[in-house]
């Protein structure tokens, strides 16, 4: 059975293997040594038998989330760990009073695009040529409260 949790030091060495099959970055070791320090980053990981099988992260600022990745092991894909992952994320940033999730998908990933308008996300415009390959980025946004940031979603 496959569990999401919150990010600890202890997933780190499993989301650096998902992140370079999927993303091949050749820097997630220190970006997720750094995340967990990171104030404004939430991250969580799906686990199985203690093994990542995939994550999604995101910042908040002021009351705004920013995805910053989704990845799955490609063992694990077409299984429903995106979608719980992202489920999890959106459960907490409701918990913690965030008002809108904002994240980039490229515009060649169809099954990506397709889960998050399942999930509610709305495309709401385009980065042309923001990949290193030339590729757009389609922008999308899932509204959850009524509202805007106030003062005390920044401190």
């Amino acid at each position: 059975m496959i569990e999401i949790v919150p990010m600890n030091r202890s997933h780190i060495d499993g989301m650096v293997v998902v992140e370079e099959q999927c993303f091949n970055s050749g820097y997630a070791r220190k970006t997720f040594e750094k995340e967990i320090e990171n104030k404004i980053a939430i991250y969580f990981a799906a686990v199985k038998e203690e093994k990542v099988v995939g994550y999604v992260g995101l910042w908040d600022i002021c009351g705004t989330a920013e995805i910053i990745d989704v990845a799955v092991h490609r063992d694990y894909r077409r299984q429903g760990v995106a979608k719980r992952l992202l489920e999890a994320m959106i459960g907490e940033c409701e918990s913690r009073g965030i008002f809108e999730v904002n994240l980039e998908v490229r515009e060649s990933n169809f099954a990506a695009r397709e889960l998050y308008r399942k999930l509610g996300f709305l495309e709401n415009g385009l980065r042309k040529k923001y990949y290193e390959n030339k590729e757009t980025a389609i922008l999308m946004q899932k509204k959850l409260l009524k509202g805007e940031a106030d003062e005390d979603t920044c401190n």
